[in-house]
């Protein structure tokens, strides 16, 4: 893993949730309640980890999002985005994708990376200690 290894993950319904490791802080939707910030620091074996689960998809290569695609987008309900944005090897890459009908390959790879980024965010007792969420979006 690259020492200025770092990403954000901006996500979620109206895309109100972020991790961001560059600044060490988490933002969690609470829905009705609006949203609550906490400062989350990834061990280095956590940020290994993610760097290689993003290395197995080529996260710096090209990728085909079809993000410019207006007619593969699917609007269900409150509108879901994902701005991504890596740094690695003096490199930085940022892209974004929203709800689709049909998901290219490297939208569902993205998908189930974020959701494993989520995972290992959401099981740190700093992000446990947070307000639950109270509603949902329709």
């Amino acid at each position: 893993m690259p020492d200025d290894f770092n990403f954000t993950i901006i996500y979620g319904t109206y895309g109100k949730q972020k991790i961001d490791t560059f600044n060490n802080v988490v933002v969690k939707d609470l829905v009705e309640d609006g949203t609550i910030e906490a400062s989350i620091s990834l061990t280095k074996k956590e940020k290994q980890a993610i760097y290689d689960e993003m290395m197995k998809i080529d996260i710096m290569g090209e990728l085909t999002l079809n993000d410019l695609d207006e007619e593969n987008e699917c609007q269900h309900g409150a509108s879901t985005i994902s701005k991504w944005n890596n740094q690695m090897n003096c490199r930085t890459k940022s892209f974004y994708y929203k709800t689709y009908c049909e998901y290219p390959e490297d939208v569902l790879n993205l998908i189930k990376l974020k959701e494993y980024i989520h995972k290992v965010v959401s099981s740190k007792n700093e992000y446990m200690a947070l307000l639950e969420a109270t509603g949902n979006y329709e």
